[in-house]
């Protein structure tokens, strides 16, 4: 607890700002996937969301998705994949970061597994190369997208 706590305050403002910024959001998103219907918050989740704003952020692309996976982990709420990659995607929209929502499953043990990751410019920003490896992506349609993101809730 002490080490994470020096590492937020050895941040700048602007990380300190992003930090928390991408907590709130995290907490908001958390509730709007655990309690309230697929059809009321989907269309935030696939619709286009950069806006032109002009701004630009004060760090790098890298540092942003840095401080936002470090805001998921102490988090007092279990930030899955696709509570990171929603935020992290509504977050960098706001300063004109075009990114790809991707999903894939896996099967283990008999099970079906499901993932998400984000990409910019063809790139993975937010997840392991190792990992995503290990998912077929889907390429989704309407009623795909619904049982999907309900493995993932």
């Amino acid at each position: 607890m002490f080490k994470s706590l020096s590492q937020f305050w050895a941040l700048n403002s602007a990380q300190k700002k992003w930090f928390v910024r991408c907590w709130w959001q995290f907490a908001i998103w958390h509730i709007r996937i655990q309690y309230l219907p697929y059809h009321w918050w989907k269309m935030r989740l696939f619709n286009s969301l950069n806006n032109n704003s002009g701004r630009s952020l004060s760090f790098s692309l890298q540092d942003a998705i840095r401080l936002s996976e470090m805001a998921a982990r102490h988090h007092v709420f279990r930030i899955n994949c696709l509570r990171r990659c929603v935020v992290q995607q509504q977050l960098l929209a706001e300063y004109d970061y075009e990114t790809t929502l991707h999903f894939g499953v896996a099967k283990q043990d008999s099970r079906l597994k499901a993932h998400c990751w984000l990409t910019h410019q063809g790139k993975l920003i937010n997840d392991g190369p190792e990992v995503v490896s290990t998912y077929t992506e889907l390429k989704l349609a309407g009623e795909q997208s619904q049982q999907i993101l309900a493995a993932l809730r």
